[in-house]
C-alpha cells in the first residue's frame, strides 16, 4: 500500500467502459507538455460513446522519467513478482527476460485468430500509442482508475474534478451496434466512499449522497446520485456519517440539447435555430455492499486530524448487495481486473 501524506488508507475507485472511440482526430487529442522544471508529460484525451446518449471522456497520461520500473511475474503461485529499476532509455530492453515496464496495457491490433495482441507501455509512451493506433468509430474496451481533485477559482469557489485514467485499452471482441437487439451499455464504476449524508434533491426524482474520497495527497468532497428510492432508504437507514462502504453504479455524461427559437429584426422566426447544450454528468450509485461497511477507519475525529495535518503542511489539494449488480465477461485476464 502506497504511503499517503495524511496517513489514512486511500479509498480507491475503478471504472470499465465499452463503447465507440471518438475525438481522436482532434488536433489536441495528444497534448505534449514541458514544465518549467523540465519535466515532460504526454496526455491523450478522447471520448468513448457508451450508448446513443452518453459519451464518457478518458485520459491516458504519464511523465517521462529518469528511471523506469519493471516487473516480472513469478512462476511460483503466491510469490511476489520481481522488480527492476532501469534507466528510462532501457525500459523495453528486458522483455526477453520476462520483465515488463509498469504502465498501460494496450491491445490495439489483433492476430490471425482474432485475439488482441497485448503489449505494456510506459504511460508516457501509451498516450502516443493510443492516438496513433486507434481511430474514431473503433469499438473498444477500457478499464482504469478514477482520480479525484479540486481547486478554488478566483471567486473562491471550490471546483471539483473527476478524471478517468485508463490503465488498459483493448479492441472490443466485436463491433458495437447501439441499435442491436439486446444491447446493454457498459459504463461501470466501483468506489469505496466515506459516507457523510444523503438527502433528496430539490427536483424530487433523485437522492444526493455526500461523501469523502481519500486520495494519496488529499481528502476530497464528492457527490454521488441515487435514483432508486429503496436503495436510498436502505443507505439512510443503515449508514451513519463517516462510515466507509463499497458502492458501484453507472457513469453518465449525457448532452441535453434545447432548441432556442430566435426572432430576427423583422419579427419573423429565424430559420437558423440556436441550440443550448448542457451536460448531465453523474456517478449514479446502483448498489452498495453491506459486507464492506467499516465504522472504525475513517471516524470524524480521525478524518479531522488528517485534514489538520494536510492544512498544516500546505498539502491539502485545492484539489449479498443492496441494489443491482451484474457480472460482465470481457476478453482480458481475471488477475488484471479490480472487480
Amino acid at each position: 500500500m502506497a504511503k499517503t501524506t495524511h496517513g489514512l488508507p486511500e479509498t480507491k475507485g475503478f471504472f470499465r467502459l465499452r463503447g465507440i472511440a471518438t475525438g481522436l482526430k482532434k488536433e489536441d487529442a495528444l497534448k505534449p507538455q514541458t514544465f518549467p522544471s523540465g519535466a515532460e508529460k504526454n496526455t491523450a484525451k478522447f471520448g468513448v460513446k457508451v450508448d446513443q446518449e452518453s459519451t464518457v471522456f478518458i485520459n491516458v497520461e504519464g511523465f517521462k522519467s529518469k528511471n523506469a520500473y519493471l516487473f516480472k511475474q513469478s512462476e511460483v503461485k503466491g510469490e511476489k513478482p520481481q522488480q527492476k529499476i532501469v534507466p528510462w532509455d532501457d525500459r523495453y530492453n528486458y522483455e526477453e527476460e520476462g520483465f515488463k515496464v509498469i504502465g498501460t496495457r494496450l491491445g490495439l491490433e489483433k492476430d490471425e485468430k482474432g485475439k488482441n495482441v497485448i503489449s505494456t507501455f510506459a504511460q508516457y509512451d501509451a498516450a502516443e500509442e493510443v492516438v496513433s493506433g486507434l481511430s474514431d468509430d473503433t469499438s473498444i474496451y477500457i478499464q482504469g482508475q478514477i482520480e479525484y481533485s479540486s481547486f478554488r477559482n478566483r471567486e473562491g469557489d471550490a471546483i471539483r474534478n473527476k478524471k478517468l485514467l485508463a490503465d488498459a485499452v483493448f479492441l472490443n471482441t466485436k463491433d458495437i451496434d447501439f441499435e442491436e437487439e439486446g444491447f446493454e451499455s457498459l459504463s461501470d464504476f466501483k468506489q469505496k466512499i466515506v459516507f457523510i449524508g444523503i438527502e433528496k434533491a430539490e427536483n424530487g426524482d433523485k437522492f444526493l449522497i455526500e461523501a469523502k474520497i481519500i486520495t494519496q495527497n488529499s481528502i476530497e468532497n464528492v457527490e454521488f446520485v441515487v435514483y432508486e428510492k429503496s436503495l436510498a432508504n436502505m443507505i439512510k437507514k443503515n449508514l451513519k456519517p463517516y462510515t466507509s462502504i463499497d458502492v458501484s453504479g453507472k457513469i453518465v455524461n449525457k448532452a441535453d440539447v434545447e432548441e432556442v427559437k430566435e426572432t430576427d429584426s423583422w419579427g419573423k422566426t429565424n430559420s437558423f435555430d440556436r441550440a443550448n447544450t448542457s451536460y448531465t454528468r453523474e456517478y449514479v450509485i446502483e448498489g452498495a455492499n453491506p459486507e464492506t461497511i467499516d465504522t472504525e477507519t475513517y471516524t470524524q475525529s480521525i478524518v479531522d486530524e488528517a485534514l489538520e495535518k494536510l492544512n498544516a503542511e500546505g498539502q491539502q489539494k485545492s484539489s449479498e448487495t443492496w441494489g443491482k449488480g451484474k457480472k460482465e465477461e470481457v476478453e482480458i485476464e481475471e488477475d488484471s481486473l479490480p472487480w
